[in-house]
């Protein structure tokens, strides 16, 4: 005899495959303080940190972001991501966090959110963005440092009544210290902080696809130029990110080194990646090409080379490197403490530390930011 379903069991047929369809999908809660993480140095003392954000607009009207950490020392210490980051990169959680270490040490501290960095998630297919309005001819020079970098620079000396700052960044947050230096000058700076920022090309880490390439930009000549038909931003995916969490394991790579960075730090953030303009990517990739330029850093629409001005850099700069970072290796950053021109400066290489190993290490609390802190008082104004 077959039997027909009821109404009430086709329900829950329903019910049941909606449900392993939304698990699948769902993002997995992963613990925010597993009891490995308790590095805190027993004589800490506990601070009730004064935290404000700001937001003010460039001198072509678009807004840029700061959480700001005061603190009574001076000068200010200014801060930028690196590319499809945003302030997090330095202020994860309480145990990974250089902006509240350095705020506990008494520091001013400013984290700036650049353009199209507001840490909203720009993800295809996340019902929760809110994707800013992206414009393709965005650059790194042009822009990011012309703009945006400057009015950050000018509104915290303005804030602060203090005129000069300590301008540090990892990655392409370093890259744009290095650039405020030699192009916009040193007079507003007291010194600089790069982490994980090496100003060459290198040919083992230099590895975008031609067609991937021609998707933001193309080469006429020795210049390269954006793509007006190609992609407007580069962007990476929601559903990406869901899949790298739920097959996440540890491994050696281009971000980290195996667990030297906590897992639920790796798990976690694809999901907070913004998107960058396609401007962003042909400076950046079309301008650490080694077949072009030789292995110098060239910004290749006006062909300024980065990399052969470094010694335009003379004040007081501390250079810390990954020694299994592969994106911007330790060696490089090497090449580059050799040939600024400061008087005062350092260069630390860390074992078993990759690109964010440098800011989200297990050890970087107890090992990587106490030698910043003392670089910065060894520059503090009285």
């Amino acid at each position: 005899m077959l039997i027909q379903p009821s109404k009430f069991q086709n329900l829950f047929i329903i019910v049941t495959i909606f449900s392993i369809f939304i698990s699948f999908f769902s993002p997995v809660i992963v613990s925010k303080n597993p009891s490995v993480l308790n590095i805190y140095n027993e004589n800490e003392f506990t601070v009730n940190y004064t935290k404000r954000e700001y937001k003010v607009k460039t001198s072509d009207g678009i807004p840029i972001t700061f959480v700001r950490y005061i603190g009574w020392r001076k000068p200010s210490i200014i801060l930028i991501h690196g590319m499809g980051g945003n302030h997090r990169m330095f202020d994860w959680d309480e145990n990974h966090s250089l902006a509240r270490f350095l705020n506990k040490k008494g520091w001013d501290v400013w984290l700036l959110n650049l353009r199209t960095n507001d840490d909203d998630g720009d993800f295809l297919f996340d019902r929760n963005c809110n994707l800013e309005y992206i414009n393709r001819y965005w650059d790194f020079d042009r822009t990011l440092l012309k703009k945006d970098v400057v009015k950050a620079v000018n509104f915290v000396t303005q804030k602060t009544q203090n005129d000069k700052v300590i301008l540090g960044g990892h990655s392409y947050g370093g890259y744009l210290a290095y650039a405020y230096s030699m192009l916009i000058g040193e007079e507003n700076l007291a010194g600089l902080i790069t982490t994980g920022a090496s100003p060459y090309s290198n040919p083992r880490c230099f590895n975008p696809g031609k067609l991937e390439m021609l998707k933001y930009g193309f080469y006429f000549g020795k210049k390269a130029y954006v793509n007006p038909f190609g992609m407007p931003r580069t962007y990476f995916k929601k559903i990406d990110a869901i899949l790298y969490r739920k097959h996440w394991k540890p491994t050696a790579n281009a971000l980290f080194y195996y667990n030297t960075t906590p897992g639920y730090i790796q798990k976690e953030i694809s999901f907070h990646v913004n998107s960058d303009p396609a401007g962003v990517y042909v400076d950046m990739y079309f301008g650490k090409n080694p077949d072009k330029y030789g292995g110098d850093w060239v910004d290749p629409q006006t062909l300024y080379n980065y990399s052969a001005n470094l010694d335009k850099i003379t004040v007081p700069i501390i250079f810390l490197a990954g020694e299994n970072d592969t994106q911007d290796p330790s060696d490089d950053i090497y090449r580059a403490f050799e040939n600024v021109s400061s008087n005062e400066k350092q260069f630390f290489s860390f074992t078993n530390h990759s690109h964010m190993d440098l800011l989200w290490g297990r050890y970087s609390y107890n090992i990587i930011f106490p030698k910043i802190e003392k670089f910065c008082e060894k520059i503090e104004i009285d």
